[in-house]
């Protein structure tokens, strides 16, 4: 162990006993992984609540292109971005992980076309069964808004809550996501007193080194 291993720990060590005296620990946290070189990047995001820039602008870039496949119905061009695994469709925000659908990167680029009934899950209140082609499940939960020209983005930050309890940090813990916001009042379904709203979130988890689209998330307004 060299002289700089022996000053980074014993300058960490400092640190954390101070913030243990004084009832702090945030800052000697921050300050003990900014010490260590040898720290990865994804240790850092886990301790901090201000994720890397550069990290960020990869995120909020690849869910731009992820909604714009989908309003374009570029299918091909979102199986690509799709994890080995696929994309899990969640009609609601509470995410069903044995019970909502997930098509594989070649059942995407075949979907539009496909003209077979799935089970995505179960519709909200009446509890009976979302039995949809993807045709009909685009235009419910994934199409029904103009998310193109939304009110809001949230970077790892959900804008839209409504009665449904969002548990996506619990299902993807180590994720990244992007929220598309659109308010109520712009559904074109007459004034229903701002229940109109809706968002998509676009979930990435890095696979092999690279980030790829885990789950599209629906919300809005429930009972």
């Amino acid at each position: 162990m060299d002289k700089s291993t022996n000053w980074r720990i014993g300058a960490a060590s400092f640190l954390l006993t101070a913030a243990f005296l004084t009832g702090s620990s945030a800052v000697p946290v921050q300050a003990a992984a900014a010490m260590d070189s040898g720290t990865n990047e994804q240790t850092v995001s886990a301790v901090s609540s201000n994720p890397p820039a550069a990290l960020k602008k990869e995120i909020m870039r690849e869910a731009n292109l992820a909604l714009r496949a989908l309003k374009d119905r570029d299918f091909e061009t979102l199986a690509d971005m799709a994890a080995p695994s696929g994309i899990r469709f969640s009609p609601y925000a509470y995410i069903g992980v044995g019970a909502d659908l997930v098509l594989t990167p070649q059942q995407i680029r075949e979907a539009w076309d496909n003209r077979k009934p799935y089970i995505w899950g179960l519709y909200d209140g009446s509890g009976e069964v979302i039995r949809l082609d993807f045709r009909g499940y685009y235009d419910r939960f994934l199409n029904n808004l103009p998310y193109t020209a939304p009110d809001g983005v949230g970077y790892n930050r959900i804008i839209g809550s409504g009665n449904t309890v969002s548990n996506l940090n619990e299902v993807y813990p180590d994720a990244r996501f992007v929220e598309f916001y659109v308010k109520g009042g712009r559904s074109g379904i007459g004034n229903v007193g701002g229940m109109d709203w809706g968002s998509l979130r676009f979930v990435f988890e890095q696979k092999q080194g690279e980030w790829k689209l885990s789950g599209i998330v629906s919300d809005g307004w429930t009972i």
